[in-house]
């Protein structure tokens, strides 16, 4: 029956695979806000019954919940402890209504209101101000999954999965590691192989919008603009293969745009790995060592021995979490959330992180704000702020 049940599904899910109606999935992460609310709750040890209430969009402003928000942040992209919000990730989150063009003016305000005048390094408190920022005067909130960003540790995984199962030879990976990454069709057909395996290309040829979430630090908003747009479709319809469109648009459309060097790093990063992997072993040698006797199992007694006379023999108490019976909560618990002292954001130097949103005179602000004109009054991140051009 089992067997049955498979051969229809298969039936039925490989003729869209066969017209490729669908993407390669590959390392390709999408996760709805939600999602990542319930899985905050998880790691957070967050008691189940306040999932509804967030569920219910409610985040009132108290320590668990902030935190909460901060962990989403971090698993969503949109927030980084070392500088603050990333815009290209949030602003994917939230949908603006239709008509109203003052939402991005609301949110700067808001943002240089709520989280500029915190005077405290608690990044709780920061990261969900900014939530509260764009969550009511930016738009309404997305429900949907939307492209969640991956991180360079795992970008470079994606490369050195790319490089085993194209089967580059060993001489080609040492030129990699070097730093040499020239164009050739084993470079060409790595890029797009890496773009495919984590999600920023997909059956419509590059995804801008994604590659403007994988480079979030730098908020660049020429990955949108209409001429990158144009340069990308035009080698699109050239009718190259896929290997020399995905390389001639990393390099005639993309060249200088977010971080420099991105995807050629990744590459020479897990060449490196690669050939390291060459030189471990996949077996382990099994030749019973001489210094050691050889071992010769002995009949366990049927029954465990007695205790020792005089003694009473040890007894278990019983486990209520595996002896099926219901202990209610107690109404003292309280998740390890709320006790845990929020980590301290590292733009903020020689100041005690504090468990309460305090208001100063707009210091300290660690939001990256996606307005030409603004000029955030914080020192700028050089590893996050600058752009590689």
């Amino acid at each position: 029956m089992k067997q049955l049940v498979c051969i229809v599904v298969l039936a039925l899910v490989a003729p869209n695979l066969i017209a490729a109606e669908c993407d390669t999935k590959g390392l390709i992460v999408e996760k709805s806000f939600l999602q990542s609310v319930h899985d905050c709750t998880e790691y957070l040890q967050i008691p189940k019954e306040r999932l509804g209430q967030y569920m219910a969009n409610e985040f009132p402003p108290d320590d668990e919940t902030k935190c909460l928000l901060f962990c989403v942040g971090v698993d969503l992209g949109w927030w980084n402890n070392t500088c603050g919000l990333q815009v290209p990730a949030i602003v994917s989150y939230f949908q603006p209504v239709q008509g109203d063009k003052q939402y991005e003016k609301r949110t700067k305000e808001c943002l240089e209101r709520r989280v500029g005048a915190i005077d405290s390094p608690n990044s709780c408190c920061q990261a969900y101000e900014t939530f509260q920022c764009y969550f009511q005067e930016f738009g309404n909130l997305v429900t949907c999954p939307q492209y969640v960003r991956s991180t360079k540790l795992q970008a470079t995984q994606a490369a050195l999965d790319c490089l085993v199962m194209l089967r580059y030879p060993e001489k080609l990976l040492k030129v990699y590691a070097s730093g040499k990454v020239e164009d050739s069709p084993e470079t060409r057909c790595l890029y797009h192989c890496i773009d495919l395996r984590t999600g920023l290309y997909t059956q419509n040829g590059i995804s801008l919008p994604r590659f403007f979430v994988r480079d979030a630090a730098y908020n660049d908003l020429r990955y949108l603009s209409k001429e990158t747009k144009a340069c990308r479709d035009r080698i699109r319809q050239s009718g190259c293969d896929k290997c020399s469109e995905v390389y001639n648009t990393h390099t005639e459309c993309l060249s200088g745009l977010g971080e420099k060097g991105y995807t050629s790093g990744i590459i020479t990063a897990a060449a490196k790995i690669a050939l390291t992997n060459l030189c471990v072993g996949c077996t382990a040698d099994h030749t019973p060592s001489t210094n050691y006797l050889p071992y010769h199992p002995t009949k366990c007694p049927m029954k465990p021995p007695s205790a020792t006379k005089g003694y009473p023999a040890p007894t278990k108490p019983p486990c209520s979490v595996c002896s099926n019976r219901h202990e209610p909560a107690k109404p003292a618990y309280s998740s390890p959330a709320a006790s845990v002292q929020p980590a301290v954001a590292l733009s903020y130097g020689g100041r005690k992180p504090s468990p309460t949103c305090s208001k100063a005179s707009g210091t300290g602000q660690v939001y990256n704000l996606s307005y030409p004109g603004y000029k955030s009054r914080m020192s700028s991140c050089s590893r996050c702020g600058g752009r590689g051009h």
